[in-house]
């Protein structure tokens, strides 16, 4: 009795980086080689022993893409060195039913072309055999072994196949029979197969089998390789990202350094290019395995919920099969623990599939999950790729899951689960809760989506009676169609919501009182109609406060709010949360968010800027988490404001624009208003009128008007007028915003101060009277105003005011303003304190005023050349130039100033003039639009004296009347030492 040896090698591809590789592209049979390895040494000692009589079967067996083909390839490069005859076949899944089909391959790889002409015998015969008739399949394989070995010619002959699992079954058969026979012989038969494929049932009592089994390299082996192709410190830095991705399958590997080489050729990405050359070798490595691109297929399908059981259920085979597929795609590297190990691998398992036949695994793959108790978002996931309109169960799935995802910030996921849920058969009610939740969805994250959906809602609600919608919807509508300015059907949403007469349970009541918030900006002429009315603004009811922390997560305490009373407990029976959808967080951040942004508003007209900006950064955060972009860009843009009010231009000019740019212009509504009010009152503020200009050409919907947002709008737009010396069409705003005010049922005046406004306009009209009168209206409503406001009333007064009372009036503002922290109107004031200190001669006092307003200046953002470009304004209007020549009239009291001391255009490149004591005093009297005779009497000095020394200044400043004398002294201020005095 003969015993069967079996001689095998079972390793990983070595680590040192020195073997084989995998081909690349499939049509190339050319051996590419690292050096001498361990493989080639085993082929070598293989074919050696065959060489001796000791003929065999060699099986090579490995994973898709690890290098069999090549290692074949090798085998019959030292055949051909050994003056061996090598025939060669590859098995191909489409021909597996052609009978012969391989050994027609191995007699075509051969010289002997006139054998073929037996092979149409062979295959009529071979198509006639059945299980009775096996003795002719038995005499057909004798025939055929002695054809090959005849073709052989004496010499050794090795017969390389590979893909044996795709080999038809009587061309296996003569495999199997030449193999079992080469015992004694010359006559090696060489295959490669998958894991999943064995032959050990069928080469039992073989005397000589020789197996080799091939794995992946280790990262140490994939940077070894990736040395092989390109430099030593690329392949450091990419080679844990190219193990990962790639599973240490070579031709993935070298895949991925394709890619990467192209995208980054530099090499200095740490992390490895995933491009068409992966997806492509990633894809031949399924297609050259159905069995595995099938179980690949289903894996891609159901994503991160995929294991072999339920890849057995999808495929209706065993779970034994599925699980030993899975762990021959996580030999090859392709997959990692039955998951894909890149997005882009599963992408290029999916576009394997058919559109209809993705569908139907993915319906077939969720109803399998929902059986199992699984997830709903997973549920979820699997019908919006399968795309299917969902029945009532799956609508259930998909509405539970859409409010999970919102809950976790996953707003898209959620929109495309409620589209699809939109899109089946429901009643009213339901049809309704998911249109409602797909428009609240779509606004969240970008509101021009959301407006389409808002239309169809709209018309749906037409079509049926709205009588007996519940008003928690009629206000959730209201406020949408305010946000867009839809003022006729603001109108309509109303008139539904007046006519459902009101359960007047708590839960009604506070879904208007939420709709009230945003009424109260959007378009505070409608409050009226509201039947409830809000407690003041520091008062927070238990509803209110359980909201607010629920939904900033935060306490009230830590928001800095008060409680003003207690919800009756007897009340929260009347309570519906279920009405409400108060139980997840995304609804309770709803409720949070609405009066939150009213307290902030309320904040900060009382000028509580630290309080308000504390709440907005809640905002915000309670925002982001929930991956809201509209809220978010909403908190910034009141944050922005704050920001703006508190004289930090510069972190306002961020904050504003990066709102701005959160979501899409037409996205913003009438709210648009409010980023850009802040970034063209900052730029303005800072001198960049360009800058502020640009933000005035975007286009706003006149509904903007309406709101309070318009107000902030109007007033930034009338302060770049001004900036800009056009004085009668910021007055023009200036005075809308007071109109708008007074037809209003809430009081922003403590918002849009724009009584002071229009006084600064009218001073630039020299109009002093005019201005004064609203400056005193607007301080006789100080003691409900902030310090901030009344600070810049007093300033605005004591420039309107006569000389003498003027310096009282600005020490009060400063007061005022240092009190409140407001560090810009405090400049401004401090630069018309030093503008009264230089007109009386005090020039330390106003050096020193001057270096303070230059200080806070700089820490607002803006320089101090800027401030002191605008012409000084005293005794209530600019002094216009004067149109005589100098010297003509003692009441201008300019000097005769000779030629050379005409202003030229490079004195003020010059180095500072050295001015004595008594000119500089001349001077700024002068300058302060005073005559001669005013100056010489305030001196006690002569009028002679007077033009004496102010013909010495105008040469040395190179002026030739006083307004240019203004303009000059004025950047001289902050200047030390003898060049300034």
């Amino acid at each position: 009795m003969s015993v069967s040896s079996e001689k095998s090698s079972s390793a990983g591809w070595d680590d040192r980086g020195d073997q084989l590789i995998a081909q690349t592209q499939p049509p190339q049979r050319g051996l590419m080689s690292m050096g001498l390895t361990d493989y080639q040494s085993r082929l070598r000692d293989v074919l050696g022993t065959a060489a001796r009589g000791n003929g065999g079967l060699l099986q090579v067996v490995g994973g898709p893409g690890v290098g069999k083909t090549t290692l074949l390839s090798s085998l019959e490069e030292q055949a051909a060195e050994s003056d061996a005859v090598c025939l060669t076949a590859s098995g191909f899944a489409e021909d597996t039913a052609i009978p012969f089909n391989i050994v027609e391959q191995l007699i075509r790889s051969s010289a002997a072309m006139g054998e073929l002409d037996v092979v149409a015998r062979w295959r009529t015969a071979g198509e006639r055999y059945s299980e009775a008739e096996h003795g002719m399949l038995a005499m057909l394989v004798r025939e055929i072994s002695d054809v090959l070995h005849r073709i052989a010619g004496g010499k050794q002959l090795v017969i390389a196949v590979d893909d044996v699992e795709h080999v038809d079954y009587p061309s296996l058969m003569c495999l199997l029979h030449i193999a079992r026979h080469a015992s004694g012989t010359r006559t090696l038969v060489a295959m490669t197969s998958g894991r999943t494929y064995h032959l050990r049932a069928r080469v039992q009592g073989f005397h000589n089998l020789y197996k080799v089994e091939i794995g992946t390299l280790s990262e140490s082996g994939v940077v070894r390789l990736l040395e092989r192709h390109a430099d030593a410190d690329l392949a450091d830095r990419i080679g844990a990202s190219c193990h990962a991705i790639s599973g240490g399958n070579p031709r993935l590997v070298k895949a991925l350094l394709h890619d990467h080489l192209i995208s980054a050729p530099d090499g200095s990405e740490r992390e490895v290019t995933v491009g068409a050359e992966f997806r492509d070798s990633y894809r031949w490595s399924l297609l050259c395995h159905p069995s595995l691109l099938q179980m690949a297929q289903i894996l891609a399908v159901l994503g991160p919920y995929g294991s072999p059981r339920r890849v057995a259920g999808l495929l209706e085979c065993g779970e034994e099969r599925a699980a030993r597929a899975i762990d021959v795609l996580d030999s090859a590297g392709l997959l990692e623990d039955g998951c894909f190990r890149h997005p882009a691998a599963r992408s290029v398992a999916l576009e394997t599939l058919a559109v209809e036949e993705r569908a139907r695994l993915g319906a077939k793959a969720a109803e399998l999950l929902y059986a199992d108790g699984a997830d709903p978002i997973a549920v979820a996931e699997l019908l919006v790729t399968a795309g299917k309109t969902p029945d009532h169960k799956g609508v259930a799935v998909l509405w539970h899951a859409a409010q999970k995802n919102l809950d976790e910030g996953r707003t898209e996921e959620a929109v495309a689960g409620l589209r699809l849920a939109a899109r089946a058969d429901l009643g009213r009610r339901e049809r309704l809760d998911i249109r409602m939740a797909l428009v609240g969805a779509l606004w969240a994250g970008n509101p021009a989506a959301a407006e389409p959906e808002l239309d169809r809602l709209m018309a749906a609600i037409r079509a049926e009676s709205p009588a007996d919608i519940p008003e928690q919807y009629l206000c959730f509508l209201l406020f949408m169609v305010l946000w867009f300015g839809r003022f006729s059907d603001v109108e309509e949403a109303f008139t539904w919501l007046s006519g459902s007469g009101g359960s007047g349970n708590s839960s009604s009541m506070a879904a208007l009182r939420v709709t009230r918030q945003w009424a109260t900006f959007l378009k505070p002429t409608l409050i009226h109609h509201f039947p409830d009315q809000d407690p003041s603004d520091r008062e927070v009811d238990g509803l209110w406060a359980a909201n607010l922390e629920h939904g900033l997560q935060l306490s009230v305490d830590e928001l800095g709010m008060e409680i003003g009373h207690l919800q009756d407990p007897r009340q929260m029976a009347d309570f519906s949360p279920d009405t409400m959808h108060l139980l997840s967080s995304s609804n309770h951040f709803w409720f949070a968010y609405a009066y939150a942004c009213r307290i902030v508003w309320a904040l900060a007209a009382r000028g509580e800027t630290e309080a308000a900006d504390r709440l907005c950064g809640a905002l915000f955060t309670a925002a982001d988490k929930l991956n809201m972009k509209t809220p978010c860009a909403v908190a910034l843009s009141m944050r922005a404001y704050i920001q703006c009010r508190h004289g930090d231009f510069t972190s306002a000019i961020d904050l504003a624009g990066t709102a701005l740019r959160s979501i899409p212009p037409r996205g913003w509504g009438v709210a648009i208003g409010l980023p850009l009010s802040v970034l063209v009152a900052a730029h303005t503020a800072i001198g960049r009128l360009d800058e502020a200009q640009r933000y005035l050409r975007y286009w706003v919907p006149k509904e903007m008007f309406d709101s309070v947002v318009g107000l902030e709008y109007l007033r930034a737009r009338g302060q770049y007028c001004l900036a800009t010396n056009r004085p009668y069409a910021a007055l023009n705003d200036f005075m809308v915003s007071g109109m708008l005010i007074d037809q209003w049922p809430v009081d922003f005046g403590d918002l849009a101060p724009w009584r002071i406004d229009a006084a600064e306009a009218y001073l630039h009209v020299h109009e002093p009277v005019e201005a004064k009168r609203l400056a005193l209206e607007e301080l006789k409503l100080s003691p409900d105003r902030p310090m901030s406001t009344r600070g810049r009333a007093l300033r605005v007064l004591a420039m309107a005011e006569d000389p003498d009372k003027r310096r009282l009036l600005l020490y009060q503002s400063v007061k005022c303003l240092r009190e409140h922290g407001d560090r810009y109107g405090l400049a401004r004031t401090l630069v018309e304190l030093s503008r009264d200190f230089l007109s009386t001669g005090e020039t330390q006092q106003a050096r020193a005023t001057w270096h303070e307003a230059q200080r806070l200046m700089d820490e607002c953002g803006m320089s101090a050349q800027h401030e002191s470009r605008r012409d000084p304004v005293m005794g209530g209007a600019e002094s216009p130039a004067d149109p005589q020549p100098p010297g003509n009239s003692e009441d201008s009291g300019e000097p005769g100033v000779p030629d050379e001391a005409a202003p030229g255009t490079s004195a003020e490149d010059a180095e500072p003039p050295v001015l004595s004591e008594a000119e500089w005093r001349v001077a700024t009297l002068a300058a302060s639009r005073m005559t001669n005779r005013q100056i010489a009497k305030s001196l006690y000095i002569t009028v002679s004296t007077v033009e004496q020394h102010l013909t010495r200044v105008y040469r040395k400043l190179s002026v030739g009347n006083r307004q240019d004398l203004s303009r000059r002294l004025w950047p001289l201020i902050g200047a030390t030492g003898s060049s300034s005095c």
